[in-house]
Parts: C-alpha cells; sequence; structure tokens
C-alpha cells in the first residue's frame, strides 16, 4: 500500500513527505493516536519509500525493496512488539546491537516499535540511550495510543505525528469498497467503528464481532441475571485481548447512548437499531449509576491490559453493572 491508498491522514502524510523531499528526516519518530486510524500502516509505507528504488514521494510497491518490507523480511527493517504484555530491556539491548550493524541493501535502516507506551522502564531507558545519539542512516519509528505512557526524556527526542479518527466521509469512502450504499449494516458499521479505519474492516470481515454485538446487548437491555453473567464469562475465556476491549467498548458504547438520551438527544446514539430498548432501559438507570457503569467498565479496560485474573475482573464488572440497575 502508498502513501496514496491512506485514507484520512492526509496532514500526517503530508509532514513525512516534505521531510524526504526536503532531506530533512528526524532521527526517531513518535506517531501516536487512537487504535486502528492507521499509525502502523503509515509507518511501514514510510519504511517503504525510505528505502523504495523509485526515489519519489511515495512507494512503488514493485521494486524488491517494497515487497520485502511488505512481507517483513527485508534484513534492514525490523518491527519490535511487547511479548507478554511489555516490550523488555533484552528487546532494546538485541535492537541496541543490531543498529551498529552497516546496511545490507537498503538506504535506511528502520527500526518501528508498536505500542511504545508499553515499554519498560528499563527498556525505556535503554532505548533512551540509542535515541540520545543516534546511529547514522536509522529511523526509528515509535507507535503509541497515548504519548503519557512515555517518559519526557524519550518524547523531547521524538518528532510527534498525530494521527486523529477518520471524518464521515472518510468512513463512507472505505465502506463503499465492500458494502452497498443503502446498507443499513454500513451506517452501523460507522458508528460503531469511531473513526477507526482498522475497526471498519474488522466489522465488515469479520461477522461474529457483530454476532457478539448482539448477545452482549441482550444482556444489557433487560434485567441482568447472574445465569446471564457467569455463561458469558465463561465463553469469555476463548478471547484474546483484543476481542475483550472490542467488547468492553459495546458497553461503554450502550450506557454512553443511555446518557445522551436522558439529555434528550438521540442523533449521535451508536446502537440506533437497538432505539427501542435504549429508551425503555434508560428509565432504569439514574445519571450517577449510568456514569458509575463507564467508569467500571473503563477501569476494567485497564486491569485486563495488567494480566489481572480475566474471569474475575470480567465476573466483579458485569456484577457491579447489575448493582446500578434499577438504582435511584
Amino acid at each position: 500500500m502508498s502513501f496514496e491508498e491512506i485514507k484520512g491522514q492526509a496532514r500526517a502524510i503530508k509532514i513525512l513527505q516534505k521531510e524526504i523531499a526536503t532531506s530533512s528526516l528526524s532521527g526517531a519518530y513518535l506517531f501516536v493516536g487512537p487504535t486502528g486510524v492507521g499509525k502502523a500502516l503509515t509507518a511501514l509505507t514510510f519504511t517503504k519509500i525510505l528505502n523504495c528504488k523509485s526515489d519519489q514521494l511515495d512507494s512503488c510497491d514493485r521494486c524488491s525493496s517494497c515487497r520485502k518490507i511488505d512481507h517483513l523480511n527485508h534484513p534492514d527493517v525490523r518491527v519490535i512488539i511487547p511479548e507478554e504484555g511489555s516490550i523488555k530491556i533484552e528487546q532494546i539491548r538485541d535492537l541496541k546491537r543490531q543498529t551498529g550493524y552497516k546496511l545490507f541493501e537498503g538506504k535506511k535502516k528502520v527500526w518501528i516499535i508498536k505500542e511504545a507506551d508499553k515499554l519498560t522502564l528499563e527498556a525505556a531507558n535503554s532505548l533512551l540511550k540509542i535515541l540520545e545519539e543516534p546511529p547514522p542512516d536509522t529511523v526509528f519509528i515509535l507507535i503509541s495510543k497515548t504519548q503519557e505512557r512515555l517518559l519526557p526524556t524519550i518524547l523531547s527526542r521524538c518528532e510527534i505525528i498525530r494521527f486523529f479518527p477518520l471524518s464521515s466521509e472518510a468512513l463512507d469512502s472505505i465502506i463503499a469498497d465492500y458494502l452497498p450504499p443503502d446498507s443499513r449494516k454500513a451506517d452501523l458499521i460507522k458508528k460503531l467503528a469511531r473513526g477507526r479505519v482498522g475497526e471498519v474492516l474488522s466489522l465488515i470481515k469479520d461477522e461474529n464481532i457483530l454476532k457478539t454485538r448482539e448477545v452482549v446487548l441482550d444482556i444489557l437491555s433487560k434485567k441482568i441475571s447472574l445465569e446471564d453473567i457467569f455463561q458469558w464469562v465463561s465463553k469469555c475465556k476463548d478471547y484474546g485481548t483484543t476481542e475483550l476491549e472490542r467488547i468492553l467498548d459495546i458497553i461503554i458504547f450502550w450506557f454512553g447512548d443511555l446518557l445522551i438520551l436522558k439529555q434528550g438527544i438521540s442523533r449521535r446514539v451508536v446502537n440506533y437499531d437497538r432505539m427501542e430498548e435504549l429508551k425503555s432501559e434508560k428509565e432504569t438507570y439514574c445519571y450517577g449509576a449510568i456514569k458509575e457503569a463507564i467508569e467500571t467498565v473503563e477501569r476494567t479496560k485497564g486491569y485486563l491490559k495488567c494480566n489481572v485474573n480475566q474471569s474475575l475482573a470480567l465476573e466483579a464488572m458485569w456484577l457491579k453493572l447489575r448493582q446500578y440497575q434499577g438504582r435511584e
């Protein structure tokens, strides 16, 4: 994929292309923004351009270098991802060793560090030493949802490129490639995606996601029973982190819709296909209970990222949501 094909991030792409054109590349970049808006795809495309044999402001996607990077088997390009929930100092030590090697065949050695906010303190301090004196012909690209969890000293040595949720028009353009414009599913997917192109594609290609949403909303739209809770939690044992985060977002959207309807606004409701149930259910919650429910789910998302016992965290969350229902 080339920059021309990346939707909704024209500002970030323009900055990167200007730096390529003026030969004013930074030694380190931080691509920061919500999950699923194109940060990793932009990083990979930027890497291809830095090593492309065409010497243009976009990747040709045809030369041997572009093809190798697309398949992640270019000898001068490395991608670091968290291992068991964090990026460890051993991974950064390996990076330091390999940055000392000469270029094998490319123009730039590029290190892409995904989920850089998951660097351990030791790994972050080790990385900082490299960023203070970056090796020649080497570019580091850190990718993160937030910059708050990164050391200020690392931030000061990175050029920050911000990514934003895609506009409604950009999402319409992407969805139109897969679904007819009059599809009710298309509008629902756009609302659920909340500007995240990655989520759009997941919702289109994986029908199980929408089926899971129906199960979760069925539980939320009636009196939550203990049987429902324990049955649902037992099924979640097979879900990965991404699937669980998506489910918790579905729950947050539901309570967000209840809050919106409490305020007398309906046009911003995400789960518009469940409007009758939402209107009925909003009467069973007070404002305070809805806000506490959202905070409870957000805390649970945080707990799951800290590798707590998944089943216990989810059961505790649902039991609290059950208590909020019907509370004055």
